[in-house]
């Protein structure tokens, strides 16, 4: 009997977290599998204005979906966009002189899914003693203060990759031991950074949201009963 009385009584938020994570991971891990191509097609003219705008000197003549052996990438086919002196060499706008520059499609969505499931997966401010309503409210503040966070996320992957790529080969080719903040953007990215910017931006949403959840009085302790 005392061991049954002493049995712990799992919280409404922890229920309430626990039960974000593994909904959110349901959809998500499943859609970022099955649909994540068709995802990162209908984002192809973002990230064509956004590779144009950090890659200038560069003209980008297609940017598509395409197979490299049994991978699926993300091929952005470029030109020299004006005339260009680099390491030594003048370097003259033709449109037969082409590169090609790929980044595996799988690398699209794992910053976002990081950021999401870090973000549901956080405990709440409330957790002690709180209602399982107030878990859900701060959770919904949470997610929407992260929707932007992850578009910045992502517009900040792929196309800058892809560009730190070109340039990658270029100046290997033509001036190298030239440095490039793209190319060092590039070796971050690859080197476990998107993981760390999808878990960054999920705890500064958390926070943001607890702040607005907080100055809303969204999650203020109910008043006390009088005996």
């Amino acid at each position: 009997m005392s061991s049954m009385a002493s049995a712990p009584r799992y919280p409404g938020a922890v229920f309430g977290t626990l039960m974000c994570l593994l909904v959110a991971s349901a959809v998500m891990i499943p859609i970022a599998v099955y649909f994540g191509e068709s995802i990162v097609r209908a984002m192809l003219p973002m990230f064509g204005v956004i590779f144009e705008w950090v890659a200038g000197d560069f003209k980008l003549l297609r940017l598509t979906i395409d197979n490299e052996g049994a991978d699926r990438v993300l091929s952005a086919t470029v030109m020299w966009k004006h005339i260009t002196i680099l390491g030594g060499h003048v370097i003259y706008p033709d449109p037969r002189g082409t590169a090609n520059a790929s980044t595996l499609l799988a690398h699209a969505l794992q910053g976002p899914l990081v950021a999401i499931l870090t973000a549901c997966a956080w405990p709440t401010a409330g957790t002690t003693g709180a209602s399982a309503s107030r878990v859900w409210i701060e959770l919904g503040i949470r997610l929407l203060v992260l929707l932007p966070l992850v578009a910045i996320l992502i517009g900040i992957d792929m196309p800058v990759v892809l560009a730190g790529e070109i340039w990658h080969f270029t100046l290997d080719a033509l001036a190298p031991g030239t440095g490039s903040v793209l190319v060092t953007w590039k070796h971050f990215m690859q080197g476990g950074g998107r993981y760390a910017l999808g878990m960054g931006v999920a705890i500064l949403a958390v926070h943001l949201g607890q702040a607005i959840a907080t100055s809303k009085s969204l999650l203020a302790p109910p008043p006390e009963r009088s005996v």
